[in-house]
């Protein structure tokens, strides 16, 4: 090789140039491609549960209940006219008449019912069952590790 002579450069096995043409000179064009993916990988989890309990407290409910009681007071007087039921404090007075055969007619106050209504409260304690939820949240690292609760909920 003659050494003011610069080599140039040929593939292996490839033939060398002749000599009598101007030398030769080969570029390699390289190109280059990215593929870009993603895949998904479980890190931890997240489970969210809700517990409802049941617990019994005494609930005092006030009872009000009336009664009535019916009184007949027998009165058998005459009267002029009719009158209309009245009330004296609790009680309410219903006048019953009737015409009664006497040498003449004449309007008989045959009676009186009296209603009377009386109040009665009491205090009386139930049992009831009051249901109250929470919520849980927990955590775990990994597809299979333990459960623990999660910092942010408590």
């Amino acid at each position: 090789m003659d050494p003011d002579r610069k080599p140039t450069e040929t593939s292996p096995g490839a033939p060398a140039p002749a000599t009598s043409e101007a030398p030769e000179a080969r570029v390699v064009a390289i190109e280059e491609r990215l593929d870009v993916d993603t895949h998904t990988e479980q890190t931890g989890a997240v489970r969210v549960r809700k517990l409802v309990s049941e617990e019994p407290h005494r609930v005092p409910v006030r009872l009000h209940s009336q009664s009535v009681e019916v009184r007949r007071v027998p009165l058998n007087q005459p009267v002029e006219q009719q009158s209309e039921p009245r009330r004296e404090g609790d009680t309410l007075i219903i006048p019953v008449y009737e015409y009664v055969p006497v040498v003449t007619m004449k309007l008989m106050l045959k009676e009186e019912v009296h209603v009377t209504t009386r109040s009665i409260e009491t205090e009386s304690v139930h049992d009831v069952q009051l249901k109250s939820e929470k919520i849980v949240v927990e955590r775990r690292d990994g597809a299979d590790g333990p459960w623990h609760p999660d910092a942010e909920s408590q």
